[in-house]
């Protein structure tokens, strides 16, 4: 596995790319900071989409019936971890040092 910064010009097109291929997906989102220590925000839920709009400086997790969408704002840094062709985390940094880290896991293969 490969862990990668990306560029903040690279947000918008990466995720709006990502998200076309998120069928099946679920995300596991999980607050770090020196404040709250680790908690998770949302348990394991189908993934609708993960955007970021440089307008309004906010990056956004939208999960499944839009019952959890989480919005994060002014992000400074966006890390992705990889495998092969396939996405397993994106931790995103806020100014004050709160990180976000989205788990990803498959859906499971279908029966053959």
């Amino acid at each position: 596995m490969a862990t990668r910064k990306l560029d903040r010009e690279q947000w918008e097109n990466f995720f709006d790319s990502v998200s076309k291929n998120l069928k099946g997906v679920e995300g596991q989102l999980e607050v770090v900071s020196e404040d709250l220590g680790d908690q998770v925000e949302v348990e394991w839920s189908f993934l609708e989409g993960l955007s970021y709009d440089p307008k309004d400086n906010v990056f956004e997790v939208q999960f499944e019936e839009g019952k959890h969408d989480h919005l994060i704002q002014n992000p400074v840094e966006i890390y992705v971890e990889e495998e092969g062709s396939s996405l397993k985390s994106v931790e995103v940094v806020k100014e004050d040092g709160t990180r976000f880290l989205l788990r990803l896991k498959p859906a499971p293969a279908l029966p053959g």
